[in-house]
């Protein structure tokens, strides 16, 4: 996949934040993972609210230095993520769901951080130095002030993309639409290209900088309604 290839090479840097789309076992952008392993870029800083394929692709690869995630699961707990956790090698900068999905906020809002409202009394704050305890300037009350998290490209995966470059999602969206507008670039790959149809656009073609035909560019994830998630596959990551 040759323009694939070019684009990544182009858009990611040694040492770039990567964010990956999808969520668990749906819609990784393994076709994209593939590649980016291939060009071989190092010092890579990959970003996951809900990593599986994508994040253990990558950790294998050992180009990785930083992880960020939610959590990372193929079926159980992913072992390259386990060993990440339990050695410290790459760094592991854990977040919640929430709190991951308001630092993508911040960022699509060019915000340097927002203020969130749960998370308090946990130990984030301690293990994530994106995450500090502050007062709201207009009421008092604690919050978290959440660093905003800017990733130098988005990899995401969609089922169809349509002639204006428009991207549809069957399913969760998870926080793709949130990455779009956070990331500089985004890359989206797809299944199938379908007519316009403007009510049922997921991502807007004003948030994609290029897309690329990858049909069963998730796998071994699944990409509903065209396949599920292949257990063998995962199991030979």
């Amino acid at each position: 996949m040759p323009e694939l290839h070019d684009i990544l090479s182009a858009a990611v840097a040694p040492g770039a934040l990567v964010a990956c789309g999808g969520g668990e076992l749906q819609r990784k952008p393994m076709a994209s993972i593939r590649a980016l392993v291939e060009l071989g870029t190092r010092d890579l800083r990959v970003a996951a609210m809900l990593g599986s394929a994508d994040v253990e692709t990558l950790l294998g690869s050992g180009f990785v230095v930083e992880v960020h995630s939610a959590g990372v699961a193929l079926e159980g707990l992913a072992p390259r993520w386990r060993e990440a956790r339990q050695t410290g090698t790459p760094t592991v900068v854990e977040w919640s769901e929430g709190t991951f999905a308001a630092a993508l906020q911040a960022a699509a809002l060019g915000l340097d951080s927002m203020p969130w409202p749960s998370g308090l009394g946990t130990d984030l704050p301690a293990l994530n130095p994106w995450l500090k305890e502050a007062a709201d300037p207009h009421t008092g009350r604690p919050v978290l002030a959440v660093r905003a998290l800017v990733p130098a490209v988005a990899l995401i995966h969609v089922p169809a993309v349509d002639e204006e470059g428009n991207a549809y999602v069957d399913g969760d969206l998870v926080v793709d639409g949130l990455l779009a507008r956070a990331a500089r670039r985004v890359v989206v790959t797809y299944e199938r290209l379908v007519e316009t149809e403007p009510e049922r656009v997921a991502i807007s073609r004003l948030w994609i900088d290029d897309v690329v035909e990858a049909p069963g560019g998730a796998r071994p994830t699944g990409c509903a309604p065209d396949y599920a998630h292949d257990p063998e596959g995962l199991r030979e990551l």
